[in-house]
């Protein structure tokens, strides 16, 4: 079972480590900023959209910017988790029919090396913070509640994705066509009036998960409640995609060696 697995190679999380650490490097070898990309080209982004965007809308750059630092930040673990989970096992194949690594080490390989990713990219966050002169406040700390969820749900959605997109390589184009306008619908480029609440915005902001998986994680950083609904939705989809996980993982793994 997925569970067993996951907690009987909990002792082996240094080498998960180890091997996330190695994929993170292997992917910028021979480049000339290596990891340094990663910040370097959403911090131009964000530079550049943020001084137009605060313009066209009227919102003060110290209200803005931030919202979207942390906003394309966060949109980048949410998009790496919900992309990258669709080809993992194709993407270890060698692994996979030599028995070299359990399919649960490969899922967590996979997950710690978004993470990692998205650790390189904080950096802007704080630059951005210190540059607006930003206060950070104890309740800023619940953003770390809020991301352990993110990352859990990482976790599952790499084996339901994975699974189904081994067995159906089609799942890949169409989750990055979603994920393209999952991004515009998504308030990160943009800002929600009245706090998200009210009107054809508010019941449209209801039914977008990611907006609720993304305020978890931003509105404690910029000192904003979190919206009961909101806990809700991410605890709710938490729990159902861990059990999909379990059920998916217990009937079709042993496919998945066939299906590569």
């Amino acid at each position: 079972m997925l569970t067993n697995d996951l907690r009987n190679r909990f002792e082996h999380s240094q080498s998960w480590l180890f091997a996330a650490w190695l994929t993170f490097l292997m992917r910028y070898r021979k480049t000339f900023l290596g990891p340094a990309w990663l910040f370097v080209g959403p911090a131009l982004f964000i530079a550049m959209l943020g001084l137009l965007f605060s313009e066209v809308s009227g919102i003060p750059r110290a209200t803005f910017i931030p919202h979207l630092a942390i906003g394309l930040t966060v949109w980048t673990l949410i998009s790496g988790f919900v992309t990258g989970s669709t080809t993992i096992f194709q993407r270890n194949r060698p692994q996979i029919l030599q028995g070299g690594m359990l399919l649960a080490d490969l899922v967590m390989v996979d997950v710690f090396t978004t993470v990692l990713q998205f650790v390189h990219q904080l950096v802007i966050i704080v630059v951005v913070f210190v540059i607006f002169g930003l206060g950070i406040g104890l309740y800023a700390l619940v953003s770390l509640v809020g991301l352990m969820l993110l990352i859990a749900n990482g976790i599952w959605l790499t084996v339901v994705f994975g699974i189904i997109g081994a067995r159906y390589r089609d799942l890949s184009e169409i989750v990055q066509a979603i994920m393209r306008i999952a991004f515009l619908a998504t308030p990160i480029i943009w800002m929600p009036g009245e706090g998200g609440r009210g009107g054809i915005m508010g019941v449209f902001l209801i039914f977008n998960p990611f907006y609720h998986f993304l305020e978890i994680v931003r509105a404690p950083l910029l000192g904003n409640a979190i919206a009961p609904l909101s806990w809700l939705v991410v605890l709710s989809i938490t729990a159902l995609g861990f059990a999909l996980a379990q059920l998916m993982y217990a009937r079709f793994a042993r496919l998945l060696p066939l299906w590569v």
